[in-house]
């Protein structure tokens, strides 16, 4: 599978036909925040830092995956995969590239959405926290790197650790 971060100029020839495959093949799992920033991502907004679409090809050339990320994934994080082409590590290969451009990725995700959390992790990402997305459902903030101190929330707070359940 190839996968290429697109540039500017590639992002506006093709945004149409990546808005129409993110929108067909998210499953209602993209938020509504999610979205629009994809909606609204212009060539200039290509530009600001964290900020990037990649596309995982077919061997014919045609989309198997989109994953797009804003704030280097603070702002959102998207990903699309074709669903006749899901279970080969097109979601985790979309998301380590993304994370291998800048040394850094965030995603939320949903504890019931199983396929993209198995992806983050595979991507190499980890759960750090746990808080109410936008649906009000549980939703894991997951980062890259895995170190302590990628465990900051949004405000420069350190995550409160989850208690062990283990007994010594």
């Amino acid at each position: 599978m190839n996968v290429t971060v697109l540039a500017p100029e590639e992002w506006e020839r093709r945004r149409f036909a990546l808005l129409r495959f993110a929108r067909r093949h998210g499953d209602r799992r993209i938020t509504q925040a999610g979205w629009l920033k994809l909606v609204a991502l212009d060539a200039k907004g290509l530009g600001r830092p964290g900020t990037a679409v990649a596309v995982a090809y077919t061997a014919g050339g045609l989309p198997a995956g989109i994953a797009f990320a804003a704030g280097y994934g603070e702002e959102a994080c998207v990903v699309a995969v074709h669903p006749a082409l899901r279970g080969r590590g097109i979601a985790r290969g979309l998301l380590a590239r993304l994370a291998g451009e800048w040394g850094r990725l965030t995603c939320r995700v949903a504890s019931d959405n199983a396929a993209s959390l198995a992806a983050c992790f595979a991507a190499g990402l980890v759960a750090v926290g746990l808080e109410a997305g936008p649906t009000g459902k549980p939703t894991l903030r997951m980062v890259y790197p895995a170190r302590p101190e990628a465990a900051l929330n949004d405000s420069g707070a350190a995550d409160e650790p989850v208690p062990s359940t283990a007994r010594g």
